[in-house]
């Protein structure tokens, strides 16, 4: 490897400067550590390194002693999913100074330029943007590529938002990818992320697919040419099938062609062992550290009763997983030995999988796995930012380089690094361990603190519009897990219903929400962690003009076309009270067909478009219950929704993968 740059034979560092004197530097561009070095800091970069007695450190300079430390880059992990800004604290408390965010929001690049531009305190963020999945897709505000000539639009319009790369998924046609990698290609985006399973692993290397995450495909490329699995088995039957016929004889071949194709691979052991270990609930609590800074409400959603992906798996499944991890280790150590490039990714996000601590633990993993521990320390900084196409930016240390450091009581090439540093510094700030330390404990005492008792706290009080003459107070449930309240007013004005409702939730982050929805108007106003986003819409000639400010008070504008015989929609039960209206004469058995629009702003700002097929099914107590399926922007959603005699919604149950229930108070 190449030499670290360094300061001239003397340095005499500036007041205002950061020192750190007398440490041992692991600069990750070359091997073993340079000890007696002193590492000075201007602003957000690494200005000199050199020797400690051929540096100058003069009065108004921060000292900060390394005698008997070691200085080295921040951690990278590359595999994360974040929506909470606890997050960012979580990460930095780790020492995780780079992020690679796979499922990217509006909020998501809020929060990447507000790091950036030194506003907001957190790791330097790189994020894909909404998935990209086939149809049905799996994920709920996925970008649905129904058909390979929609991959122009899709990769246009996340390059116009400035998403940082495309993550495939595993539901794309094999012809929807390859449409999507030559889109990617056009527009110069990179695709990180599944490997489908109508391409396998030999179509995602002939793309060149920039990253594939989990070895996605490599199990099912050990397969012998003549053993087959059928496609349309449930996919841990397709494992069960496909473990006792794997062939470690392909490795080698398999490797050399990825190394060909320049393909780096994010393991991501640790969201898999956790997987794995969810057959024992109890005891994978017991070992899992920071879970006392995960809300009560979301651990309870980590329970695999409580997920779509997991409800149904028996002891035989479970095991199934741990046989196949097993085998994702012996892949990786291959990969390893042969060098091919390897990211540290953690898919945290994930049930048990813990912001910035998760990363520790795959780190552990992937030396358990058998890849030697300063290879994998590599790999998670400077192999980082290599991949990210800034080699000489960001893990590392090296004149030049951002100053995203790491001091620690321990050789990092020899031994695992301690969970909480002695100090991070990310851009330039300094964090001292006793910091870092008050940032968990606040973070842990807030989620400790009970919600208060009326979740309406600082909320403006509801007032209806014109003749009000329906009221109601709904519980929203995630799971089965109180997560907020919905309250709403129907008035009539001008003979025409007018609702207006407010909503609060704990979204991994409080989120309020008001709207009002009539038939010929919309507005919608939101407050959360990303900041005040307003809309109002009006239907006319035909179409749903909006006009509003996102999150960032940027300005807004757009319009949809209202679908024949279609009706304006809004975020909640006012949402179902409108389409409640578009229910009456059925009988029993009946099916309806119906389209709206509805204001949309996760995971991108919008108008949603949904089609819809409501079924009328035997009434129960008296009530009529209707049985929905549709998409919403080519994502499919089903629900049980009970409507009392004067058609006004007693619940509204969202089916998998959210889970979500609004279910009124008497």
């Amino acid at each position: 490897m190449p030499a670290v740059p360094v300061a001239p034979a003397s340095f005499v560092a500036q007041p205002g400067d950061t020192a750190f004197t007398d440490v041992s530097v692991v600069p990750m561009t070359s091997d073993g550590a340079l000890a007696h070095h002193t590492v000075v800091v201007r602003g957000d970069r690494i200005v000199a390194i050199a020797p400690a007695s051929a540096i100058t450190v003069p009065a108004g300079a921060k000292v900060i002693d390394g005698t008997g430390k070691w200085l080295m880059p921040g951690l990278a992990d590359m595999h994360v999913h974040t929506w909470s800004d606890s997050d960012l604290t979580l990460f930095l408390a780790a020492g995780v100074t780079t992020i690679r965010n796979m499922f990217g929001s509006e909020q998501t690049l809020g929060w990447r330029d507000e790091i950036a531009r030194g506003e907001r305190l957190g790791p330097t963020i790189v994020t894909a943007g909404p998935i990209i999945d086939g149809d049905p897709p799996i994920w709920p505000g996925s970008a649905v590529l129904a058909k390979p000539d929609d991959a122009e639009r899709i990769v246009a319009e996340q390059k116009a938002k400035g998403y940082d790369f495309l993550k495939p998924y595993s539901r794309l046609s094999r012809e929807g990818y390859e449409a999507l990698a030559a889109a990617a290609k056009r527009h110069g985006m990179v695709l990180a992320g599944h490997v489908p399973g109508t391409v396998k692993l030999a179509g995602a290397l002939a793309a060149r697919q920039k990253s594939i995450e989990h070895l996605d495909g490599w199990l099912y490329a050990l397969l012998p040419d003549d053993v087959k699995i059928p496609d349309d088995a449930p996919n841990l039957t397709r494992l069960r099938m496909a473990l006792p016929r794997l062939d470690a004889g392909r490795l080698p071949a398999l490797i050399t062609e990825t190394i060909r194709a320049g393909t780096w691979n994010c393991p991501t052991l640790i969201v898999l062992d956790r997987i794995a270990a969810l057959r024992d609930l109890p005891a994978l609590k017991q070992r899992v550290k920071w879970l006392d800074k995960v809300s009560p409400a979301v651990v309870a959603l980590w329970d695999p009763k409580q997920d779509f992906r997991f409800k149904s798996m028996t002891d035989e499944d479970f095991a199934a997983m741990a046989s196949a991890n097993t085998w994702r280790a012996r892949i990786l150590a291959a990969l390893a030995a042969a060098r091919a490039p390897l990211l540290v990714g953690t898919d945290t996000g994930n049930p048990f999988v813990i912001p910035g601590e998760s990363l520790h633990e795959e780190i552990e993993l992937m030396v358990a796995a058998g890849v030697p521990r300063a290879q994998v320390m590599r790999a998670a900084t400077a192999g980082a930012s290599e991949y990210l196409g800034a080699p000489h930016d960001a893990g590392i240390v090296e004149v030049g380089a951002r100053a995203d450091l790491l001091l620690v009581g321990s050789d990092p090439l020899e031994a695992p690094l301690p969970l909480v540093p002695d100090g991070v510094m990310v851009r330039g700030k300094w964090l001292a361990r006793a910091e870092l330390q008050a940032k968990l404990a606040e973070i842990t005492k807030r989620v400790a603190t009970p919600l208060p008792a009326d979740r309406w706290e600082g909320v403006p009080p509801l007032a209806g519009e014109g003749k009000v003459i329906h009221q109601a107070h709904y519980d929203m449930t995630l799971g089965g897990v109180p997560v907020g309240e919905e309250r709403l007013a129907v008035g009539v004005v001008g003979g025409k219903r007018v609702v207006v409702a407010q909503s609060v939730a704990d979204f991994g982050g409080r989120v309020q929400v008001s709207y009002r929805l009539a038939p010929d108007s919309t507005a919608l106003a939101v407050k959360s962690p990303a900041g005040a986003l307003q809309l109002s819409g009006k239907v006319t000639g035909g179409k749903l003009a909006v006009t509003g400010t996102d999150a960032a008070g940027k300005p807004l504008s757009f319009s949809a076309a209202l679908p024949a015989g279609g009706f304006l929609s809004g975020p909640g039960v006012g949402g179902t009270i409108a389409l409640a209206d578009k229910l009456t004469g059925m009988k029993v058995g009946d099916h309806r067909a119906l389209a709206s629009l509805e204001l949309t702003y996760f995971p991108t700002t919008g108008i949603a478009t949904s089609t819809l097929d409501l079924e009328r099914k035997p009434d129960a107590d008296g009530q009529r219950v209707f049985a929905l399926t549709g998409k919403v922007n080519g994502n499919p959603e089903t629900a049980e929704i009970v409507i009392d005699r004067d058609g006004f919604v007693v619940k509204h149950a969202v089916g998998p993968p959210m889970n979500l229930t609004f279910s009124r108070r008497p």
